[in-house]
């Protein structure tokens, strides 16, 4: 009885995907504050004055996005985020007294605080969900145990509706409880929409299992799509020395390494020497005008998931730039060449070719 109950619940509040409508995001401060506020929705931001103590936004969008909005006082205040596209959105603000800590003792700061006085239902059935789960598994000490309940109430909700936000927002914060295979059959259900939401990305980014990658071992096969659309492997270019680069159009540090790489590649691209460029970025049209300005006249591949990069993932890119560089049988001889690093080593392997 309580299963049905739980299932019949999630099926009345769970929204599916819906054509592009209207939606408001309304606030009040309840400290004193005016000037401008921004909201961030998906990659989109938009900004408003703040009218004695009041703003309003009205946004459209398809499917629910991660929202939140910010302003600039002394320093970026992010408020809480929340989930826009099925529902109006409407919040009060205000300052807290908080407590922190220093090596001479505690201080005292002010923190805004968000309270929401309306949310989407994307918002309130991850709310709802999230109580489920901690109401099902608050007595239980094994861990085990203790992720075996949790799987069955997040399975309970897939089934009633697979293709939402919220299902794919409760699976990730919920991974653990799942094994990567039974992730990937999870994700193989998912609809090409929600498949290409950052949640469903994320979701793909739990079902790749990181390798190991050791300096003087040989790197494991891998491929994918260069900027035409076209599979490239890392086999197909054995034969060459080859620097794997990982990098973004948005990554300022990786820009500022470019002029560095494009000067190694002129200077031994013509004794054996490839580069194969791995974007982490989600945007197209970015990345390729990055490889335009930055002159980057090699191969360039990306999977356009930004760092749910398949190959990223893989190697367990946790920060970019980051490169490895490897022989002409695929083994790997050094990682993180960064700025005169990567030349010096050039020069030591192509004067001992000569």
């Amino acid at each position: 009885m309580k299963r049905s109950l739980l299932l019949g619940f999630f099926f009345c509040i769970a929204l599916g995907v819906s054509a592009q409508k209207t939606y408001s995001v309304t606030g009040a401060f309840k400290c004193a504050y005016d000037g401008l506020i921004y909201l961030m929705h998906g990659h989109e931001k938009d900004s408003t004055n703040v009218n004695n103590g009041a703003f309003s936004f009205n946004v459209k969008v398809d499917l629910p996005t991660l929202s939140y909005v910010y302003f600039k006082s002394k320093t970026s205040l992010t408020l809480d985020p929340f989930y826009l596209g099925d529902g109006d959105v409407a919040i009060e603000l205000d300052t807290i007294t908080k407590t922190g800590t220093r090596k001479n003792g505690k201080f005292v700061y002010l923190s805004m605080q968000t309270k929401f006085l309306k949310k989407g239902r994307t918002d309130k059935l991850i709310d709802s969900v999230s109580v489920v789960i901690a109401e099902q598994t608050k007595t239980i000490i094994d861990q085990t145990s203790k992720n075996i309940a949790a799987k069955k109430v997040i399975l309970n909700f897939l089934a009633s509706q697979p293709n939402t936000i919220a299902a794919t927002v409760i699976l990730k914060r919920n991974a653990r409880s799942f094994t990567q295979a039974e992730l990937k059959q999870i994700y193989q259900t998912l609809s090409a929409e929600i498949k290409d939401t950052s949640e469903g990305k994320d979701i793909y980014g739990e079902t790749i299992k990181p390798v190991a990658v050791v300096v003087g071992e040989k790197i494991p096969d891998f491929a994918q799509n260069d900027i035409k659309g076209e599979k490239v492997s890392i086999q197909s270019l054995r034969g060459k020395y080859i620097l794997i680069d990982f990098w973004a159009s948005w990554c300022i540090p990786c820009r500022k390494e470019n002029p560095a790489v494009v000067a190694a590649y002129k200077k031994f691209k013509d004794m054996g020497f490839e580069i194969l460029s791995v974007s982490l970025d989600d945007k197209k049209q970015n990345w390729l005008n990055a490889i335009k300005e930055d002159k980057l006249n090699w191969l360039h591949v990306s999977d356009l998931s930004g760092w749910n990069n398949e190959l990223a993932k893989m190697f367990n890119i946790r920060s970019i730039p980051d490169n490895f560089l490897i022989d002409r049988n695929g083994v790997i001889l050094a990682r993180g060449l960064r700025g005169s690093a990567l030349e010096e080593k050039l020069n030591e392997i192509f004067s001992k070719l000569k």
